[in-house]
């Protein structure tokens, strides 16, 4: 860190952690980061965002995904597919019907945006 002119009121803080060296080896590894980063992009949508907090509340049918928001069934499904492609949601076939549901981390991740 020479030649780097610190402020005061953080330096004690950052001496104890062990430098830049140190909030490194406390950050997540870099497979993390991607993971987290992935998961940021599929919620990026706020329509896949609303599908993934309604299946948290309610497993539902792509006909109510539908009612529920307006979209047409094709957007619809790709909007499910990239919730899916992201670990958040599962579906099961009951019938002629696919019922959508949150995930384990899908639910995970609900509970963390529920916090804004």
């Amino acid at each position: 860190m020479e030649g780097i002119t610190i402020p005061d009121s953080i330096r004690c803080e950052l001496e104890e952690i062990g430098g830049i060296d140190g909030i490194v080896r406390l950050l997540p590894d870099a497979s993390k980061i991607e993971a987290i980063a992935s998961i940021m992009s599929v919620l990026s949508d706020p329509v896949r965002l609303r599908v993934l907090l309604a299946l948290r509340i309610q497993p539902m049918c792509v006909c109510l995904l539908v009612a529920m928001t307006g979209y047409a069934y094709s957007k619809m499904s790709y909007h499910l597919s990239v919730l899916k492609e992201g670990g958040l949601i599962c579906s099961r076939q009951e019938g002629n019907h696919l019922i959508y549901y949150a995930t384990d981390a899908g639910k995970k991740v609900t509970e963390w945006v529920k916090l804004f």
